[in-house]
């Protein structure tokens, strides 16, 4: 890219709902679509990184076969001809899974993820893989080797995007595509959606099928999903999810089609007391104080609530699994001196080779334990709100890689709970924050619709990066 071109954020992709309608009626084509987004991603991605390789041969000619398809008669369903970008931890027969290790760029899958043959028999087209941090280990979405992308929002100053989803995150707040897939371990989609200003959402562990997908901690890891909207969001995690229930049994709708104008009517939503909101940023804290105003006035009961253990508890626990199933993973690769693995990943993988197995099997136990505290205390409450990160993008020159932005997002992997970052505005270096909803009585779908009628009252899932030059 000429080191003078300026760049605007492109028009916002239609929603899946406005795709259908276009493409069945012949307002344009699957082609079409792909081929903008082809575009897209030649005029931003050689300055936001995103892509660790992108198929254009393949996605034209899936692009075309839906096409095809349609005017055979053949509908597929929401995601017939959309472009979507699948992060490089995911299985495709015949491509490259880097595991965003530079040494890996030639271990070529032999078969596909049953999630990548989901999309495809949906009839999205798959435009690419897109980058992350060293085998999903870290929050800020640095990657020393194979380049760390870029957040939009920063223009030419090289702000965090977040990770470990980092380049899929990108992909989508760019523009780029209007999906993609992410994996999630300790906050991975959400930390990414809320520094990028998009929607990211972590599903109930277990929801959607990782075999396939390359473990960081099957314990806690869980695939996830990027869009612009919500209701986008619940639309790809419910192909994902191949027909399964995404509410829990039982659950009532957590939208009622009653009062437009009191959606939340009934609903009960926790927050977090001021002790619990120590360190996080000023401004992310008014947009956390203003979002709780939106669900009151909107007929939910926002209660005050307390958890059922620190955050320095749930922290040791989750690290601990995290890090020994890391380690049984990848510690061979870390003993390694000859690769190269990043210097903030390889101390961390060393690290849980030499937790004793007593510790890991304590640390499993008290999750169970968690598990059960948590559920006695606060299945009282329909969802639990709080800021997705404490902070918003840090420049990679002064962040600390050791202070990972994941305190208010792991609690939900441990207990194996539900939660879908929102944008929740701007600071005041007009950079993104984000709002988290976390599934308590709530499941995926309920929460997702309530992240969908959060986004029907606010305007900040519209905000588009600022024009910057390169």
């Amino acid at each position: 890219m000429n080191a003078a071109a300026p760049c605007s954020s492109p028009a916002p992709w239609p929603s899946l709902a406005e795709h259908a309608a276009d493409y069945r009626q012949g307002r344009t084509s699957a082609l079409a679509t792909t081929q903008e987004c082809l575009r897209r991603i030649r005029a931003l991605d050689p300055h936001l990184g995103a892509f660790v390789e992108v198929y254009e041969d393949e996605a034209l000619a899936a692009a075309e076969a839906a096409d095809a398809m349609l005017q055979a008669g053949h509908w597929l369903g929401p995601l017939h001809g959309v472009p979507v970008a699948i992060k490089d931890l995911v299985d495709i027969a015949g491509k490259a899974t880097t595991w965003g290790c530079a040494f890996r760029r030639e271990a070529l899958a032999d078969v596909s993820a049953p999630l990548v043959h989901t999309l495809l028999a949906a009839g999205a087209v798959i435009v690419g893989k897109t980058h992350l941090v060293q085998f999903a280990l870290g929050a800020w979405g640095l990657n020393e080797f194979m380049g760390t992308p870029r957040n939009p929002w920063g223009g030419a100053q090289h702000l965090s995007p977040g990770g470990s989803s980092s380049g899929s995150a990108v992909a989508v707040a760019a523009g780029m595509v209007p999906l993609a897939i992410g994996t999630d371990t300790g906050g991975s989609v959400r930390v990414p959606a809320a520094l990028c200003g998009i929607t990211g959402h972590k599903p109930t562990w277990g929801l959607v099928d990782a075999r396939g997908v390359a473990a960081l901690s099957p314990t806690l890891d869980s695939v996830g999903v990027f869009a612009t909207r919500a209701i986008d969001a619940l639309a790809l995690m419910q192909v994902l999810a191949e027909g399964q229930a995404l509410g829990r049994p039982g659950s009532a709708p957590a939208a009622p089609q009653g009062d437009p104008l009191q959606p939340f009517a009934g609903l009960r939503m926790g927050c977090l007391g001021a002790a619990d909101l120590q360190g996080v940023a000023p401004d992310v804290l008014d947009a956390y104080a203003s979002a709780l105003t939106v669900f009151e006035q909107a007929g939910a009961q926002v209660v005050e609530t307390a958890l059922p253990t620190t955050f320095e508890d749930f922290a040791e626990t989750a690290s601990r699994i995290m890090l020994a199933e890391g380690a049984l993973l990848y510690g061979d690769l870390a003993r390694d001196e000859s690769l190269p693995i990043d210097r903030t990943v390889r101390p961390r993988l060393l690290a849980g080779t030499e937790l004793p197995a007593t510790a890991y099997l304590q640390a499993r136990r008290h999750q169970a334990f968690l598990k059960d505290r948590f559920a006695a205390q606060c299945d009282r409450l329909d969802v639990l709100l709080t800021p997705a990160a404490p902070t918003t993008a840090q420049s990679l020159q002064t962040l600390d890689p050791a202070q990972a932005p994941i305190r208010y997002t792991r609690i939900f992997n441990l207990l194996q709970r539900c939660g879908v970052s929102v944008p929740a505005g701007l600071d005041r270096q007009g950079l993104p924050m984000g709002l988290q909803i976390a599934g308590m009585r709530r499941g995926d779908a309920d929460v997702l619709r309530i992240a969908a009628e959060f986004q029907k009252l606010t305007p900040f899932h519209e905000a588009r990066w600022p024009a910057w030059e390169t």
